[in-house]
This record gives C-alpha cells, sequence and structure tokens, in this order.
C-alpha cells in the first residue's frame, strides 16, 4: 500500500503563524509550509520538521524523488552542502 501525504490547511496556517509568515531559509515572506526532511524520508510532519519558506527557496531545496530513497546520513549530507550554497 503507498502512503500518500497531504497537508490540513489549519495546520500549515499554524506553522506559518509561528514562523511569522517568514522564509526560514532567506527571510522573505513566505507562501508554502515545507518538511525540512522530506516526507517521502521521515513520514514525519511534527511541527519540528515544518517551517515556513517562500515558493524560491522551496523550488530551489526540492528533491527529485529518488533523493527520497537515500538513508538519512546521505540525505542530511547532500541537503547541508546545497544550503551552504544558497545561503552564501
Amino acid at each position: 500500500m503507498h502512503t500518500c501525504y497531504h497537508q490540513r490547511k489549519g495546520y500549515n496556517h499554524r506553522i506559518m503563524d509561528r514562523d511569522n509568515h517568514t522564509c526560514q531559509v532567506c527571510g522573505s515572506e513566505a507562501q508554502e509550509v515545507d518538511h525540512i526532511i522530506p516526507w517521502a524520508t521521515s513520514h514525519d510532519s511534527s511541527p519540528t520538521n515544518l517551517r515556513a519558506i517562500c515558493i524560491k527557496c522551496n523550488r530551489k531545496l526540492r528533491r527529485p524523488r529518488k533523493d527520497a530513497c537515500l538513508p538519512l546520513d546521505d540525505w542530511a549530507s547532500k541537503i547541508e552542502a546545497e544550503l551552504r550554497v544558497i545561503c552564501h
């Protein structure tokens, strides 16, 4: 059985309010809620794994589906390298 993730609007609103509608990557106005560790990898939708994010940063950080199959340590190393490039 394939499990699909769907974010609930009320839950997303609470995350956006918590993060002051500010992108947690670049500091601009956020329009979306994003999983820090992709849901396909972690199956974690707890508030600690969610952040407000702008569309531009969310698109830059999106992983191809094949990355969702990487072990968590490999995935974390890959995202840290990408964040260093984006944030500098």
